[in-house]
């Protein structure tokens, strides 16, 4: 309790006491005894006494929430390392002991920086508690991150429209060869589909269907005039499915630019991408073999084959 609290308990008494002591004094205006005194006192006393009684009943129930909020501090602590405990590696640790580190050194700028890089991590991280994710534009990290993760396959249908200029960039090198490394040590498998418009622009991706046989990966090229009617139908997105159980999915917007990347681990719309991706597979393949052996008018024999004769089981 502070000294300006404690005076103006005081006064409050002194008040008191005095409009005791007057009341007295007009209602016993004949009687000159020291009872007046004695009443002013005690009733001021009591208000004195009353008003410490106040102060230290709301300083108990302050001290009282605040215990409650600790023990609420200490039950969340130990659920969120329980939690912790179950990750399989220190990241979270080194995160919490890191970010505490940022904090407490460098300019403002950098605190900031490393706040909103922890809100924006704490954000996906909330969203896949969903089993889904998005973010603006096209997200080459996730891209790398699930590359990596993957145990099984990787399939992946990439359209000319979105995929224009990419695989000649930067962020599609180290993509390509995260995925070579993926096929090497983990004997994972990786397939890709390119749809084209017209069977007369297959020849455009030679090279590049070329290239990526030569890391292991399995290609195939089709054409949507080549498609039968029920294939068609649908949407033609980008998407690559890893490990058969999430989708990456490229949404372009009305002028054919990407707007914003979706990741989702639910099975009702994970299934479907993975059966669309088998039946467009296979039409791939029904079209192409009469052309393994004769090339068609526009040359692409090895284009429309599989794999080289260094391809993996995985191929891809």
């Amino acid at each position: 309790m502070n000294a300006r609290h404690v005076t103006q308990k005081l006064l409050v008494t002194v008040v008191v006491g005095g409009v005791v002591y007057l009341l007295t004094n007009v209602i016993s205006s004949d009687d000159d005894g020291p009872w007046q005194l004695v009443l002013s006192v005690l009733c001021g006393g009591i208000v004195l006494i009353v008003q410490f009684l106040v102060s230290f009943v709301n300083q108990m129930h302050a001290v009282k929430g605040s215990v409650d909020q600790r023990f609420a501090d200490i039950g969340k602590a130990t659920k969120l390392f329980n939690e912790v405990e179950k990750l399989r590696d220190d990241g979270v640790p080194r995160l919490a002991e890191n970010a505490t580190k940022v904090v407490s050194s460098g300019p403002r700028i950098l605190h900031d920086f490393a706040n909103e890089e922890i809100n924006r991590l704490a954000g996906v991280m909330e969203d896949l508690t969903s089993l889904s994710a998005e973010t603006p534009g096209e997200n080459h990290d996730w891209l790398m991150t699930l590359t990596r993760c993957t145990r099984l396959s990787i399939d992946a249908i990439s359209t000319t429209v979105v995929d224009d200029g990419f695989w000649s960039t930067e962020p599609a090198n180290r993509y390509l060869t995260a995925q070579h490394e993926a096929i090497i040590e983990r004997g994972i498998t990786v397939r890709r589909l390119f749809i084209v418009k017209e069977r007369g622009e297959r020849a455009a991706l030679a090279p590049i269907c070329e290239e990526q046989r030569d890391l292991r990966i399995q290609v195939r090229v089709v054409a949507l005039d080549q498609l039968q009617a029920h294939h068609r139908r649908g949407n033609m997105i980008d998407f690559i499915v890893f490990d058969q159980a999430l989708s990456y999915e490229i949404h372009p917007d009305q002028l054919g630019l990407n707007s914003r990347t979706a990741v989702n681990a639910r099975r009702e719309l994970v299934q479907p991408l993975v059966r669309r991706f088998e039946q467009l597979w296979e039409a791939a393949e029904e079209l192409q073999l009469p052309m393994n052996n004769h090339p068609g008018p526009d040359g692409l024999r090895s284009l429309t084959t599989s794999g080289g004769p260094g391809a993996g089981p995985d191929g891809g």
